[in-house]
């Protein structure tokens, strides 16, 4: 990237002394010294945090804005270069491509039998375990050689790390109050983008002359110390405050049958929820469509930019860490709005912005230029969303959950991802032959991809509105007093 042009007073500018200055009684305003200005930036820190995160929260936000730091030094090494590296170093076919973009919706398919094994049980040790093994799975892409190893490894790595989503949630959920945890998260998952700009400008530079072989192990290491880091979380009571017992009491050993029927029973009614909550099942008909149509075309975003748009690894980095950027800034935003408007009009919101995104594929090397530059509105438009959907999401699946169990909403939440994740990029993938036989240009699979969308987004309005005549139904009901 070219460097920023200097303004006025810039550092390499000469600057008058004082006594250059002319006129006897014009003083300069006392100019901090750095040491100073450091002081008194952690002092406006330690002020934000203050008036954001309440005091029983933070010894929990203090572990989780590190974890989450040092998260986004792993993340931001290895996940922006994987499909470039799988196409353009291990010439990886769309199936190898469909295999690495439905890896993690595999583990997601799982995450009902997760929730039932951490039912009343301690939820941090399953965050940490998972991300330990998931972390160490990458670590193995040094001995991957080809494509198909590259892909298991890379696959395998975000199966692992699926298994702590709905304990994640729930822990989240006890460690931050309802009325603050949007803006709570807005500035740990702040934290993570900027330690992702950081890691993914400099491996974009490294990888032009060290191996994936050497950086993504080094990467995984760091990933590991943050899942290490993040076990410490936990509840901070404040004074007079009973504490309260979130788990429930060892139950007694069952047979290995009895324990596969009451399995399968936590997993049938979860699964109910569908059918009992009828708000949140449009809700998650909504996403579950959406999210379809964003997958559909996992395996032909890297056919398009390696082979025709002909991107290389420091164009990835730059764009990529445009996007990050944009992210950072963005959860400021979103975590308000999710508190003072409604998390389910920012799910709407983000999909509608969302759909503007595969017009900038299906333009570029047709009514534009066939340069990887054209895409930058896309990648814009993708840290606004990529903040947006987190936040809003969260918060309504937590707002559905209420005062039930939100691992149950979640993992109900994450077996949907994985049916879609399972299947979306592999039909992608079809469509790529399917195009090709028929002469057909890869920009028609955007096209597909945009009416799933717009149908999601349609969705979500029909949820909301579901949702509000059910509140009002509910008031009705209500005795007066």
């Amino acid at each position: 990237m070219s460097a920023v042009g200097k303004g006025p007073g810039s550092d390499d500018e000469p600057r008058p002394g004082r006594e250059e200055i002319p006129g006897p009684s014009l003083r300069l305003p006392r100019i901090p010294v750095p040491t100073r200005l450091n002081k008194q930036a952690r002092v406006t820190a330690k002020q934000v945090i203050r008036r954001q995160v309440p005091g029983k929260a933070r010894h929990a936000f203090r572990v989780d804005v590190t974890a989450m730091f040092m998260a986004g030094l792993y993340l931001g090494a290895v996940f922006p270069f994987v499909n470039v590296i799988a196409r353009k170093t291990l010439h990886a076919t769309p199936e190898t491509l469909a295999l690495i973009a439905a890896a993690p919706f595999f583990g997601n398919l799982m995450a009902l039998f997760w929730a039932r094994a951490m039912d009343g049980k301690a939820k941090v040790p399953f965050v940490m375990w998972s991300h330990l093994g998931a972390r160490f799975t990458i670590a193995l892409s040094y001995f991957a050689n080809t494509a198909a190893p590259f892909a298991f490894v890379v696959s395998g790595g975000q199966i692992i790390g699926t298994i702590a989503t709905p304990a994640y949630a729930a822990i989240i959920k006890d460690v931050y109050p309802e009325s603050q945890r949007g803006r709570i998260l807005s500035i740990s998952r702040a934290a993570t983008q900027i330690a992702q700009i950081f890691s993914t400008l400099l491996v974009g530079w490294l990888l032009g002359f060290i191996s994936y072989k050497y950086i993504f192990p080094a990467a995984a290491v760091v990933g590991m110390a943050a899942a290490l880091v993040f076990s410490r979380i936990q509840r901070q009571e404040v004074a007079g405050e009973a504490p309260e017992v979130s788990e429930e009491p060892a139950a007694p050993r069952v047979s290995p049958f009895q324990s596969l029927c009451d399995t399968l029973r936590f997993v049938w009614h979860t699964l109910g929820i569908l059918k009992t909550d009828e708000a949140y099942r449009w809700f998650a008909l909504s996403v579950f469509t959406y999210g379809f149509g964003n997958l559909l075309n996992t395996p032909i975003l890297p056919l398009l930019q390696v082979d025709e748009l002909h991107i290389q690894e420091w164009q990835v980095s730059v764009l990529t860490v445009a996007m990050q950027l944009v992210t950072a800034g963005a959860f400021f935003y979103w975590g308000r709005f999710v508190d003072m408007r409604s998390p389910q009009l920012g799910v709407a919101v983000n999909i509608l912005l969302n759909s503007t995104i595969p017009l900038f594929y299906i333009l570029a090397g047709t009514l534009l230029p066939a340069s990887p530059w054209v895409l930058f509105p896309a990648y814009i438009i993708t840290g606004i969303v990529g903040a947006g959907i987190d936040l809003s999401y969260f918060g309504a699946l937590l707002t559905f959950a209420g005062d039930r169990d939100v691992s149950r909403y979640q993992a109900l939440q994450s077996f949907l991802l994985g049916v879609r994740g399972s299947i979306a990029p592999f039909i992608g993938g079809a469509m790529v032959h399917f195009l090709k036989a028929h002469h057909l240009n890869l920009r028609w699979a955007f096209v597909v991809s945009l009416a799933f969308i717009l149908t999601g987004c349609w969705m979500q309005v029909v949820a909301m509105r579901r949702q509000a005549a059910i509140k009002a139904r509910d008031a009705a009901l209500q005795p007066l007093p």
